[in-house]
């Protein structure tokens, strides 16, 4: 191995090249580059588990729900006209809210406490993907700050409209947005909004009282859709809406549900 003298030959007097120091700085900045590429990669992951944590656990939730039913074979749907068997009490025509019944353990006209209630003045309640939040009542659907600082406490419920109890369209809906992160802070609750059925079981309490809504039929429209938006006064239904698919402002999925008690 031949040895020798390094020269910088861009400087005007040559002067020597020591190559151990320029050795020891290269080895020390890919350390740092690699520790803080680390970091980048750590933040970011917990990033994207903070972000889709409430996303993940609804999904898990509903699994685990949906396996559990089919193995006792046990799926809950309102009859369009409720018949007590033997031993059973009749449906009230009028009850007071004690509390959400349970989905799958007792007859639904049976109203015992299993779970707590949000707000008794406003929540709703879907038993089958475990669609449990406050409402918050009259917030203009047309306002995005008005609506957007009601979904970071609950579902909204859409202004101009009827309310739980009265003849017309009860409108309620928590929108998924176009940032990723908004989508999970505030769409958590109608994410599986999709999974619905006719026949589902949708519970809504109104100023302490308990209303309860079975599922007619799912529509996926345009954003430019607001059909379900006219007041009308023929009868007593319930929309629920979020936007499709998930995290996507594309189309608007929307489900109808008839009040039956």
């Amino acid at each position: 191995m031949k040895s020798g003298v390094l020269y910088d030959s861009k400087k005007k007097e040559r002067q020597e090249v020591y190559v151990g120091r320029l050795i020891i700085f290269l080895k020390s900045s890919a350390q740092v580059l690699s520790v803080g590429g680390l970091m980048m990669i750590v933040i970011s992951a917990m990033g994207l588990v903070v972000i889709y944590w409430p996303l993940a656990m609804a999904q898990a939730k509903y699994s685990t729900v949906s396996t559990l039913r089919s193995m006792k074979g046990a799926v809950v749907k309102y009859p369009a006209t409720p018949t007590p068997t033997a031993g059973m009490p009749a449906p009230s025509t009028n009850p007071e809210l004690t509390a959400f019944p349970s989905p799958t353990d007792i007859p639904f006209w049976v109203t015992k406490p299993v779970y707590n209630v949000p707000d008794e003045n406003y929540s709703i309640n879907i038993p089958k993907i475990l669609a449990v939040s406050k409402v918050i009542p009259n917030v203009d659907a047309g306002n995005t700050q008005a609506y957007m600082e009601a979904l970071r406490n609950g579902v909204a419920e859409a202004s101009g409209l009827a309310h739980p109890g009265e003849v017309g369209t009860t409108y309620l809906f928590a929108h998924s947005v176009g940032s990723r992160v908004d989508f999970a802070r505030y769409n958590a609750v109608f994410y599986l909004l999709h999974k619905l059925e006719s026949g589902d079981q949708v519970e809504v309490v109104y100023q302490k009282r308990m209303y309860k809504y079975v599922v007619e039929e799912t529509e996926i429209l345009p954003p430019s859709d607001l059909k379900f938006l006219v007041p009308q006064k023929e009868r007593e239904i319930l929309v629920l809406q979020t936007c499709y698919p998930p995290g996507t402002t594309w189309k608007r999925l929307v489900v109808v549900a008839k009040r039956v008690s």
